[in-house]
């Protein structure tokens, strides 16, 4: 268990001071927060496809695999802003329905009709009609669950040349919102998306960490910089974590917004130093998150943790040394996916604020490549991750 809260605050005192002795303070970024620069997209628009995966019927909406199924009645089909990752089947043509995209699981096989025409194929071998400022292609490129052999994962982007912490494929943009600021993929990547919110440790209350979420966000995954106060012990900040998940959910329930509908229930914790901890605790108390990672975690707790999880902490830490995140690895009990990486180099506990601070870019290239593996699915990036790293120690018992 974690300490206690009169420890804690004991503990603060000492920490205080170290972190005030080396210059971490209140966020001394400024300035707005604006999109980011990167290729351009295709266009804001999918083609609409004549076929895919889902069920059409009679005065209702169909559900198609990728991108718009046309019905073939005077109402038309509804442009989605961006095609589902494509579903098994062929969509059935409904008298007086109209086939809106949505978030399949990709293979072949035979769609299924509800008082409708249409029979079934593979999702593949679509038609593409070019969508208002998108181009005419073919199937969709990776995005159709086959990057694992079970089909439920999400598979954003080329497959993987090395581990990595250069910007990704895709475009991304931020927004303010009630419990932080969101950063999410634009242009050609297709939804639905993973998410990952995360937050800093003491003394940060935000913008200190926001250097992860464009990472994240142009390899397809939505993350959240929680705001919190520079107070917040882990267990206020685990909490607060787990509020921006829930209002994420409310965003993609949402009839409008730029995640509205485009989110696919999966979602992480992360966190630096006290929201490290925080992320442990987050994960204890909610098993339906995918993944949980703490960047030199204080405070963590690993008991009854169910949420694949990775602890990253640094050789030269003195505020939380890696005998803190070893007693959090030691107490996630078996078989929840675990990884414990200290990195060499004197990394010390005020190099994570950035996905290439610690072990020149060793932290964020393990952090990219564990929550494409765990909170995607996507198997093509594990053999990446299974690499042990150059000095240092590693320890896991993922397969």
């Amino acid at each position: 268990m974690h300490a206690s809260m009169a420890s804690v605050r004991a503990a603060l005192v000492s920490i205080t001071a170290i972190l005030l002795a080396a210059g971490c303070g209140a966020d001394d970024t400024g300035g707005a927060l604006n999109p980011s620069t990167g290729p351009g997209a295709a266009g804001a628009f999918p083609g609409v496809a004549g076929t895919g995966s889902g069920f059409a019927g009679t005065g209702t909406t169909g559900i198609a695999g990728r991108g718009v199924a046309g019905s073939t009645s005077p109402t038309s089909g509804l442009a989605g802003r961006s095609g589902g990752i494509a579903g098994s089947g062929v969509a059935g043509s409904a008298a007086a329905g109209s086939g809106v995209a949505g978030a399949g699981i990709a293979g072949s096989g035979t769609g299924v009709v509800a008082a409708g025409s249409g029979a079934g194929g593979t999702g593949g071998s679509a038609t593409v009609t070019a969508g208002a400022g998108g181009a005419a292609a073919g199937a969709p490129a990776m995005g159709a669950g086959k990057c694992c052999a079970s089909g439920d994962c999400l598979c954003h982007g080329p497959d993987p040349m090395g581990l990595t912490t250069a910007k990704g494929p895709y475009q991304t943009m931020s927004a303010p919102i009630m419990t932080g600021t969101v950063y999410y993929p634009t242009g050609d990547a297709e939804p639905p998306f993973a998410a990952v919110v995360l937050c800093g440790g003491f003394l940060n209350t935000g913008p200190e960490m926001e250097s992860w979420a464009p990472l994240y966000a142009s390899y397809g995954i939505v993350t959240v910089i929680v705001t919190t106060t520079g107070a917040d012990l882990p267990d206020l900040r685990a909490t607060k974590l787990l509020a921006a998940v829930d209002e994420l959910e409310m965003m993609n329930k949402a009839t409008s917004g730029p995640l509205a509908g485009k989110l696919a229930g999966r979602y992480g914790t992360s966190g630096y130093s006290m929201g490290g901890g925080g992320t442990t605790i987050a994960s204890g108390s909610r098993a339906t998150l995918k993944t949980s990672v703490g960047l030199a975690p204080w405070g963590g707790v690993g008991e009854g943790v169910k949420v694949p999880t990775l602890l990253l902490c640094g050789d030269a830490d003195t505020v939380a040394p890696c005998a803190m995140a070893e007693g959090v690895y030691g107490g996630i009990p078996e078989p929840t996916p675990k990884m414990l990486i200290q990195i060499a180099g004197g990394v010390t506990h005020f190099n994570w604020f950035g996905p290439t601070d610690a072990g020149g870019g060793t932290s964020g290239k393990y952090a990219l490549a564990f929550q494409k593996v765990f909170l995607e699915g996507d198997e093509r990036w594990k053999p990446l991750l299974l690499m042990k790293p150059q000095g240092g120690s590693y320890e896991t018992n993922i397969k």
